[in-house]
Formats: C-alpha cells, structure tokens, sequence
C-alpha cells in the first residue's frame, strides 16, 4: 500500500498544493502514465491524514476514470460548477473532461483511470457500446452520483475492490478478470441510472470551452518565449479587459500567476533531473530575470532552487 501510494504522490505531484485556502486551478493535460497500451488502467490510492484540504489542480487526461470515496468528502470542479461527493459513492469522469479536486482532510479515496477501449467486444453489444461510448462524450455529463443508497452499490464496490487487488498482477488470467469486472462494474452503474445524461453545456459554452483549452495548450507550448495578455484573448475573441475577468474566473488565477506557475513547475523538474545551471533552467522557461525567478521559486515551494535540488 504504501509503495502504491507513493507512485500515486510522484506521478500526480505537479497537479497537486497543499496550500489551504487557495484553489489554483490549472487545465492540463495530466502526464503520468496509466498502464500501458496491452493493460491500460491504474487504481491509485489517496489518503489525508491530517485537517488540511488537498487541491488537485485542474487537469484532463486521455483515460476515464472512476472515483471511489471511501471516507471523508470530494469536492469535484467542472465547467464552474462544483460537485460533493460523501463517503461511501461512486463517481464518474468522461475521457478528456478537465476538472479539478478539492479532498478533506481526513479522507481515503481511490481514482481508477482507464481507456474504456480496453473493454469493447469485437462482436457488437448495444448496452455496452452505450456505456463506452458515453465515458468519451465530454459534452454530456453523466449523473453524478452512486451511493450506499443505490440499488447495486454494493454489488459495485465487491468489483472495485477486486479490481482494486488485480490491477497490478502481471498474470493474464487475472488480467482478464480485471476486464470482466471493469465491464460489470460499469454495467451496475448503467443499471443504478449513473450514465443518464443531462445537457449541461449551451453551444456557445462548449466553444469557449475548447477555445479555453486550445489556449491552454498554447500556453504550454510557448511557455519559454513571451506570452502577452493580448495575444491570449485574441485568441478567444475577446477584449483584454473580458478576457482578463473570464480567465480569472475559471483559472482563480491571473493570466500572469498561471503562466508563471506553469513555468515554475516545468523549470522545477530540470532542477530536479540535472545538474543545468539554474540561470540557463529559469531562461529555457521563459524567465529574462533571475532574481525574479528566485523569488517566484522561494514563494511557491519555500526553498531556493539550489536548495530544491540537493534535496531532491
């Protein structure tokens, strides 16, 4: 448990601060890799132990997955609108949906993150072909909630915790057990009324919501050259005044506070990786100014980066 932990810690680090009373939320695309391409699914494990709220920042990732809260309460972020989720239920994310996390303290949550493909039949199966191909529609969302209330929870928790001890065994037999109770799984959920869709998006949302995302993605590809506040709203059309409130309002964050921490967090896993002078690491992300660099890294993880490094 422990040792899953970790992985858990290491591969979600540069979406996650533990600073309560701030929620910073940031829509990227969540690197670490789930599985592999034969077995493309993970169960990671969170506990908080301590009072202090968690905050994942925003992100997406390629995969669906499904959260179980087992204690405590979550809070989940998307499209402005906030979910919470009460020990013990189940909850669901469409591939590609960003969203961020907010954990109480004193909480125990499991996020299993898979590709729903790994479960489509070769012969055609109209409910499960439902199933599927709603955990990729992003512009629907699906009902959120599975509790000890429902019909068949329990039924559902018996699968995810059996998925829960298999997913990591290299054996086939039990790789494919894993596969049959991801597919009753989520058939128990199709049957607790889970994948009942609900417009929640007009068009004119779901157009600024790619545009937002595009621009996101823009922003990481540019990060090392200079980034202006004008050349972002053009991008979405908007006027700089417009653009300025409407970023702030689904980042909680400026336009200059994101693309700093965007930054920072990049140029964080050089300083980690290598032994580059950190002058030549803050330039590569798009710092001009070293001693502005300093004092945004000593801000953000309360250390020098020279420090950050021998402690790393």
């Amino acid at each position: 448990m422990a040792d899953i932990r970790l992985h858990l810690e290491q591969s979600l680090l540069h979406n996650i601060t533990t600073m309560p009373n701030e929620l910073a939320t940031m829509a990227v695309r969540e690197d670490a890799k789930h599985g592999n391409t034969t077995f493309p699914i993970e169960v990671y494990p969170s506990v908080v132990e301590d009072n202090y709220p968690v905050y994942y920042k925003n992100h997406w990732h390629q995969e669906a997955e499904i959260i179980f809260v087992e204690k405590g309460s979550l809070t989940v972020n998307i499209n402005s609108q906030s979910i919470v989720l009460n020990a013990d239920c189940f909850y669901i994310l469409p591939c590609k949906l960003a969203h961020s996390l907010v954990k109480s303290g004193k909480s125990v949550m499991w996020f299993m993150v898979f590709n729903p493909e790994m479960i489509r039949l070769a012969y055609y199966d109209p409910m499960l072909t439902k199933i599927l191909d709603a955990l990729q529609d992003t512009s629907l969302q699906i009902k959120p909630i599975s509790s000890k209330k429902s019909k068949y929870f329990e039924e559902e928790k018996r699968c995810y915790n059996t998925i829960r001890e298999l997913v990591y065994a290299k054996n086939l037999t039990e790789r494919l057990l894993v596969k049959a109770k991801l597919t009753e799984l989520l058939v128990y959920l199709y049957q607790d009324g889970v994948f009942n869709h609900i417009e929640v998006n007009t068009s004119l949302d779901q157009v600024r919501a790619q545009k937002f995302k595009e621009l996101i993605s823009w922003i990481q590809d540019h990060h090392s050259g200079p980034l202006s506040i004008e050349d972002a709203a053009s991008r979405m059309n908007f006027s700089n005044a417009y653009f300025c409130r409407f970023f702030k309002q689904i980042t909680h964050m400026s336009f200059t506070e994101f693309v700093n921490d965007y930054r920072l967090t990049q140029a964080c896993d050089d300083i980690m990786q290598g032994t580059k002078a950190i002058a030549d690491i803050a330039a590569d992300h798009g710092f001009d100014n070293e001693s502005y660099f300093f004092r945004l890294f000593k801000k953000k993880y309360g250390v020098t980066p020279l420090k950050y490094r021998k402690q790393s």
